[in-house]
């Protein structure tokens, strides 16, 4: 992170020297405690208070049961099934008379079954007594799961029996696999074959022919799903009866997942949806396979639900929002050599981008795929560099370079289709115009003819910036634009602020007042001194600061570029709606230099932050402090994975993934600006508290079928204002991709929690070097407190089936 202001991270590890820990019964300790009781203790039967017989007691975890040695009288039973265990209570909670004159805190009492009969017993110490009514209680609650777990072994079997079509008593492995879709027990073919192997212990087949009888297959369906970690969650919330009651449910919702109003009706709807035994359904009864399927459920997960709904006023001026946006949306890799690609302007879209551009950089293939990839993903703006073509009709590619070219027609028909297929809010098309007039009216003409109505044409007299609401559905027209007077009659002259051209020969900075790429980079810079680059340079520097602007083209252009200098010199708005392109270099230098001023601007007009334009890799800059100083399109090289893509993802995973969030309040006032500089003390801070538990079904790098066993480790980046910036990592479990356990804290101070996001990274470590894994980004006030699992997503932004992170989390006021 770029972050100066780092600071090591308080890290909180549970010591076993200091017993479990305040939610989670660390398995270390209670195997301790097991091992301890089941060499023997010394412990006093209490006949009476004057009356106790010392005697050696030993828990058999093997054969379940307690039993003692010393006794001299013959053929006394001297052990007792732990199925027989009712109850175990500290003596400070007994009444009995047995007790009187002893110290209870010495003293335990073990109840047995429904006759009351009970065992009255004491410890020459308090630790031993203490860990007696542990071990019990665990033992209790091992027994009871047993128990519950014949009645799941009994619906498995039943299962399986359904599914022996020819009734031959086995099933081979695509039917294994169709058979655990219909147990919602959906896992990765690849652990699942591993599993089938290891659990077909007869080998009555060879090969691909192997097969599984009824009592392997319930063995391999309880080693596949069983998860320690979720079974000592279910454990505590059960109070060691092997299940869990309606009020069980409603208190593990209620105290372990933070969740307010949850009624007696929300316990039975979660009864009926996960719990598939209809005994226990009526006897309002969860098993701890339903328990299981409810913890790992789409709604149990860190990221609120409520905030994959549409939740924010859209009502707002556009100048109040975040939006999704791409840059050089139409190039498929680098800038110099990758093709430019319609399918990337689609998927940004698609994706939840609502502003697209369009230029290519140097040699980079263009494809129309890549505005497909962009308007999926979500994107609200695209870009589009637009160029005389040979034939007549306006192409698309990176000017003055070897990149290559795709019609403009296309790329208007791949946004008419799916601009507004991931959101119905609206798109930008963010135009860099190089045409000549002729090809200018050819480019209104075909925009015309395509998107029609969809075109957004304000009233003449509109006097307020438009809403995300009142522009749904809509496309709005980004560039340049003629004088009201000049657009009535004919064409005329415009400046040209063109974003290419405004690249330096140096690294004096970024002088940009336009739609320009900036100048310099700040982080993963490609410094090449490319001959297409210098070329480009030369021939545009001569080139005239105006160009021709269509009158036709201009009708339709109803968002203005306007420059950084045009505001400058004129505060107050020139236009209803305005937006102002402002490089990476640029924006850098007015957050350090000036950011109040940045951020004022931000107020009534929308400013466009864009990378550097050395950056002929596609590489990224941090998109974090655009938006801390309220800018709302920081658009990023959409077909380059990495970091800055990630936090895109996380930032407009939040209402209802619309490519639209509202920006908080103290953006939008330059007297509570200061949160984000620190010039004003916010006064009420959050802490964030993370533990991470455990990793379910972690695929390798590149999610490959080869290579060795992963040593996974998870790291935690808190992304937010300069003093908030803090990160993470767990020690490395070697060996261990399926089901990791980390059980690891860390807490993070959150000054300004509004702008706040959370990125987890899994990675795999390597003596040559580490190699990542899979990612999950969310803002921190879109987290849901309590255990809660979180999805992995690749590099490239998409999710791996079945592969879980599992965490506890708290976030409450420092």
């Amino acid at each position: 992170m770029a972050s100066p202001h780092r600071t090591k991270p308080y890290t909180e590890l549970t010591s076993l020297t200091n017993g479990p820990p305040r939610y989670l019964d660390q398995r270390a300790f209670v195997e301790r405690v097991l091992a301890e009781l089941g060499q023997g203790t010394s412990l006093f039967k209490v006949k009476s208070p004057t009356k106790m017989l010392e005697r050696t007691f030993y828990l058999d975890m093997k054969n379940m049961c307690v039993y003692y040695d010393g006794s001299k009288k013959k053929n006394r039973d001297t052990s007792v099934r732990i199925s027989k265990i009712r109850e175990v209570r500290e003596g400070e909670k007994d009444f009995s008379k047995k007790l009187k004159d002893l110290e209870k805190n010495l003293c335990f009492v073990i109840i047995l079954g429904s006759t009351q009969r009970a065992l009255y017993m004491m410890a020459e110490k308090q630790q031993t007594r203490d860990k007696w009514v542990r071990g019990l209680r665990y033992a209790i609650q091992i027994d009871q799961l047993a128990e519950q777990r014949n009645e799941t072994d009994r619906n498995i079997r039943d299962a399986f029996n359904m599914a022996d079509k020819n009734g031959d008593g086995s099933l081979d492995f695509d039917e294994v696999l169709k058979l655990l879709k219909t147990l919602n027990a959906d896992v990765k073919k690849k652990y699942a074959r591993e599993m089938f192997d290891a659990a077909d212990t007869n080998k009555n087949g060879k090969g691909n022919n192997s097969v599984l009888d009824r009592e392997e297959f319930v063995n391999f369906y309880h080693r596949l799903t069983k998860r320690v970690e979720v079974e000592e969650v279910f454990l505590r919330f059960s109070r060691g009866k092997g299940f869990m009651t309606l009020k069980d449910i409603l208190t593990f919702l209620r105290e372990g997942q933070k969740m307010k109003n949850v009624t007696d009706e929300d316990g039975r709807n979660v009864l009926d949806q996960f719990e598939p035994d209809k005994g226990l359904k009526m006897r309002e009864h969860m098993s701890a396979d339903a328990f299981r399927k409810l913890i790992t459920s789409e709604r149990q997960q860190l990221f609120n639900p409520a905030h994959k709904l549409i939740y924010q006023d859209m009502t707002r001026p556009m100048t109040d929002y975040f939006i999704d946006s791409s840059h050089n949306t139409y190039l498929a890799k680098d800038q110099l050599r990758g093709p430019s690609q319609v399918e990337m302007y689609i998927q940004a879209l698609v994706k939840g981008c609502r502003c697209v551009e369009s230029e290519d950089q140097l040699k980079g293939p263009s494809k129309v795929e890549m505005y497909i990839e962009a308007l999926q993903k979500g994107c609200r703006c695209v870009e589009l560099d637009c160029w005389d073509g040979s034939d007549g009709e306006p192409v698309i590619y990176h000017g003055h370079t070897l990149t290559s070219k795709i019609k403009f027609e296309d790329v208007i028909k791949a946004v008419n289709n799916y601009a507004f297929e991931s959101s119905a809010y609206p798109v930008t098309l963010s135009l860099e115009n190089h045409c000549s007039i002729e090809q200018q009216e050819v480019m209104a003409q075909m925009m015309n003819s395509i998107l029609g109505d969809k075109i957004w044409r304000p009233q003449a007299d509109m006097i307020h910036i438009p809403s995300p609401e009142e522009l749904k559905n809509k496309i709005v027209i980004k560039g340049k634009k003629l004088s009201k007077a000049a657009e009535e009659e004919h064409n005329d002259d415009v400046s040209d602020e063109d974003e290419a051209a405004e690249v330096p020969t140096n690294s004096e900075g970024d002088n940009t007042d336009g739609d320009g790429h900036n100048t310099t980079s700040s982080t993963n810079n490609n410094n090449n001194n490319h001959t297409g680059t210098q070329e480009r340079r030369k021939s545009q520097s001569s080139e005239s600061k105006k160009i021709k602007l269509d009158r036709q083209l201009s009708l339709i252009t109803t968002m203005k570029s306007v420059g950084l200098k045009t505001v400058e010199n004129n505060p107050e708005p020139v236009s209803n709606f305005t937006v102002i392109s402002i490089g990476e270099s640029k924006t850098e230098k007015m957050i350090h230099s000036s950011p109040n001023n940045l951020n004022t601007i931000t107020h009534h007009r929308i400013v466009r932050t864009y990378p550097s334009g050395t950056r002929t890799d596609s590489s990224n800059y941090n998109p974090v402090p655009m938006w801390n100083h309220g800018c709302q399109i920081v658009a990023l090289n959409y077909q380059t994975p990495g970091e800055a893509m990630q936090l895109n993802h996380g930032r407009f995973l939040d209402n209802g993934r619309t490519g639209y969030v509202l920006k908080p309040d103290f953006l939008l006032s330059d007297e509570h600006f200061g949160l984000v500089t620190g010039a004003k003390d916010r006064g009420v801070c959050k802490n964030l508290k993370i533990t991470i538990i455990s990793g379910f079904q972690i695929p390798k790098p590149n999610d490959s079928e080869k290579g060795e066993v992963i040593d996974p480790f998870v790291k935690v980046e808190l992304y937010g204002v300069a003093a908030d910036a803090n990160e993470f990592k767990t020690k490395v479990i070697e060996n261990n991709g399926f089901n990791p356990r980390w059980y690891e804290t860390c807490m993070f101070q959150v000054t300004v929690p509004e702008l706040a996001m959370v990125r987890f990274t899994v990675i795999d470590q390597d003596r040559a070097r580490d190699d990542f894994i899979g990612y999950y980004c969310l803002p921190v006030m879109s987290i849901q407190e309590g255990f809660r699992h979180f999805p992995l997503f690749d590099q490239h932004g998409a999710p791996f089936k079945q592969s879980l992170i599992f965490t506890h989390v708290t976030l409450t006021d420092a």
